[in-house]
């Protein structure tokens, strides 16, 4: 099964054909916890538009220090713990997420038309992403 992650997992050493999306985001978790920091530094979750990055995006986040600092925060509180959280957590925090995003258009910091590009992708992703894990057991 193919998760956002799964290709992050190969120049780590980790073979990502037998896993399902929940053996993903643990053996992600385990990476992190072992201090491989670059995992919250992956923009996937906000970039990619329908498996293709969006680029003004990619380059508005590594200018962007508070944005930069949401993505973090996204993918430490929600990406790394997908599999391990239930639906009510997940929706609490992706609501925090947008807000987070939200407050950064109405100070100024981003643009409106960046910031609903940004959480349609985000929403969409972890969507996707969460429907993967709680349907990967499914035997159709």
């Amino acid at each position: 099964m193919f998760s956002i992650f799964s290709q992050y997992l190969t120049p780590l050493g980790v073979s990502d054909v037998f896993y399902k999306p929940s053996d993903v985001y643990c053996q992600l978790r385990s990476t992190y916890n072992q201090g491989v920091e670059g995992i919250v530094e992956n923009a996937k979750v906000f970039t990619l538009n329908n498996g293709e990055v969006d680029y003004e995006i990619l380059y508005e986040i590594w200018s962007n220090k508070s944005l930069h600092n949401i993505l973090v925060w996204v993918n430490k509180k929600i990406v790394l713990v997908l599999d391990i959280s239930d639906y009510r957590t997940i929706g609490v925090r992706m609501r925090i997420a947008t807000g987070m995003i939200n407050k950064l258009v109405y100070e100024g910091k981003l643009s409106k038309k960046l910031g609903i590009r940004i959480h349609d992708n985000f929403i969409n992703i972890i969507n996707g992403e969460f429907s993967a894990i709680a349907t990967e057991d499914l035997p159709f």
